[in-house]
């Protein structure tokens, strides 16, 4: 009887340190992520208590997530020889091109979400950067589109505007038109 021998990975071993770009890069997110958690746990005793609310659950359900998230970090090597880089299901492959181009793609959604609703609101830009994505990347049907971007402004205007009463910033558009941004004095989020 022959002693078995010990199945091969058909994937090629990834010897990856602390200093390469994905795990750098993932620290300095765990890192602000953190800091984020607490200066918004700091700020968190300012704010009326329905205001509360969205930041503490929040917290409460993203933490474990970030726990795992570190400790997968330091149990790097398993899930690095596996090809995982991030939570962006990345994979190493024979392709860095259209890994890098994929990388860009998220990189420069983010970006136009973030600049988007700097200018124009969050009640403007979540619905509609969300139906652009899901059309650009998602190759989704129009009605399926529209379905997802009324739910996201419904979940907007429900929850933020009407329940919690979140105070919204002033838009940059609305201040150069010098027009009062009307999210923030709907006379039905007094009702509740």
């Amino acid at each position: 009887m022959s002693a078995q021998q010990p199945e091969q990975s058909s994937a090629p071993k990834q010897d990856v340190s602390w200093r390469s770009p994905e795990i750098i890069g993932e620290v300095i997110l765990l890192i602000i992520v953190f800091f984020l958690a607490a200066y918004y746990i700091w700020e968190m005793k300012d704010l009326k208590v329905p205001g509360r609310w969205l930041p503490g659950i929040t917290i409460a359900f993203a933490t474990p997530f970030w726990i795992l998230r570190v400790r997968a970090l330091v149990q790097r090597k398993h899930a690095l020889e596996k090809g995982q880089i991030m939570d962006l299901g990345f994979r190493f492959g024979g392709d860095p091109v259209a890994e890098r181009r994929r990388a860009l793609r998220y990189i420069g959604a983010v970006a136009v979400f973030f600049l988007s609703a700097w200018v124009f609101g969050f009640h403007l830009t979540l619905p509609l950067w969300v139906m652009s994505y899901l059309f650009l990347f998602a190759k989704l049907k129009p009605r399926a589109i529209l379905i997802i971007g009324a739910a996201f402004e419904g979940l907007l205007l429900g929850v933020h505007d009407f329940i919690i009463d979140v105070p919204w910033p002033e838009p940059l558009f609305f201040r150069l038109i010098q027009v009062e941004y009307f999210f923030n004095d709907w006379p039905i989020s007094d009702t509740f």
